[in-house]
């Protein structure tokens, strides 16, 4: 009897075990998705496209056709990954603001928005700036300034911009709240908290895309802080009322792979993700699958693959932060990783940049330089986990053990942001601190 216990025992404790070891992410859960079938989004803005243009040609400097028309390729473009609907758009509202420049600020404000996605944003600040002078519509154009102070670091100007919004339990208040509390003040938590009540208001407002945007941004925080069931649930609600929302599908590729330890699950959403929206960032995280599977090979055809259509003069700076990271991790050209580094700081000089800056000074052999950058551009400005790791990172190579650590735990804190690959190199930099 005591053996069959025993038996029975370690039975249990095997069963119990695998049950704990499951996954978080379950294919048949969102497999309804991975169709190649019609995107109904995509039909709708291609019919309006069609009567707008049908218009235009008909009369051709019909402003209201132009603005239509640039606002519905700049729609297209987050199903389609392809940049030259943005720079086609921009083509347009131009051809609108010379003409119409002194009237609205509607155009200022749709030229600022593009810009943004370009990672243009000193042009989005002149932009919105021009908004703000004419005045109408003030409301929309403070928005955008405190999006845009976020960009450009400028920390005290978007608190301004915000404070100055009368209505703090307002949706638009709330979700610029959330992002000021969780990238200026490191408060996850309390960013998290903000985020949840914005989306009982967005559940108000009668518009499908809001809804969406914001289960996904909190999903995608969720994940950040570690809640990864809560995460998972909100992007299943996401493709739940859409399939096509891409956003929500890479969010549960990457659960798979950095959480579930699931490459295979993960590859699999990953290569029909850029199938059907070719946007370039998916090659980079196949090969950072491959490299966890040690697949040299395809990780660095991947890459140059990613390196070759970036390197396209109409993405301009939107692929700088990973651009970065090949000049200086994986191909060893600290002079080329410098470049960016200097680049970006001066297009935006966030503490992120900053970080970047300081770890292209450090692999250039300018130690001292690098020290400066962290202590009076990065610590406690920055609360990325790539920016805690390159501090950690710097730390260590410069003689200080205790920093070091402190930076690296911390940064070890987001080991599941941060992915597998990164994850391990910390771990071990810890064992020898």
């Amino acid at each position: 009897m005591i053996r069959l216990s025993l038996i029975l025992a370690v039975v249990f404790f095997v069963l119990l075990s695998c049950k704990e070891k499951k996954g978080i992410v379950e294919l048949k859960d969102f497999e309804f998705c991975l169709q190649e079938n019609n995107n109904g989004a995509i039909q709708n803005i291609d019919s309006e496209i069609k009567f707008w243009e049908q218009r235009f040609s008909s009369v051709p400097d019909d402003l209201i056709a132009r603005s239509k028309i640039a606002g519905l390729l700049t729609r297209w473009f987050n199903y389609s990954a392809k940049i030259e609907e943005i720079h086609q758009a921009d083509s347009l509202l131009k051809l609108v603001n010379s003409v119409n420049r002194v009237n609205s600020s509607s155009t200022f404000r749709s030229l600022a928005a593009n810009c943004i996605t370009q990672h243009q944003f000193r042009q989005a600040q002149l932009y919105i700036d021009s908004a703000l002078t004419l005045g109408d519509d003030r409301y929309l154009s403070v928005l955008m300034e405190f999006d845009i102070a976020m960009e450009l670091g400028n920390l005290q100007k978007a608190r301004k911009a915000l404070e100055s919004l009368t209505d703090k339990k307002s949706f638009e208040y709330l979700i610029r709240e959330a992002k000021f509390k969780d990238h200026a003040d490191g408060n996850i938590e309390e960013a998290i908290k903000l985020m949840e009540t914005a989306l009982e208001k967005a559940k108000e407002i009668p518009n499908k895309d809001i809804q969406l945007w914001t289960l996904s941004n909190l999903a995608d925080m969720y994940g950040h802080a570690n809640r990864f069931d809560d995460s998972y649930k909100l992007y299943l609600e996401v493709l739940k009322e859409d399939p096509h929302y891409y956003h929500a599908l890479k969010g549960i590729a990457w659960l798979a792979f950095s959480k579930d330890n699931n490459p295979e699950l993960s590859m699999r959403i990953l290569k029909f993700l850029r199938k059907v929206h070719p946007a370039p960032d998916y090659d980079l995280l196949i090969a950072e699958i491959a490299d966890t599977q040690n697949d040299t090979v395809s990780k660095n055809q991947l890459l140059q693959s990613f390196d070759r259509r970036v390197s396209n003069y109409l993405y301009g700076n939107m692929y700088n932060k990973y651009r970065f990271n090949l000049q200086a991790e994986e191909w060893n050209n600290p002079s080329e990783a410098l470049k960016i580094a200097e680049a970006e700081v001066q297009s935006r000089p966030t503490g992120e940049t900053f970080s970047w800056l300081a770890w292209a000074y450090l692999i250039n052999n300018q130690k001292e330089k690098s020290l400066e950058t962290i202590k009076y551009h990065v610590e406690n400005k920055s609360f990325e986990p790539e920016s805690l790791y390159l501090i950690g990172r710097i730390y260590m190579n410069t003689g200080n053990k205790e920093k070091a650590k402190y930076f690296l735990t911390l940064a070890n804190e987001s080991s599941f942001e941060l992915g597998p690959s990164i994850s391990k190199q910390i771990n071990g930099y810890l064992t020898l601190l």
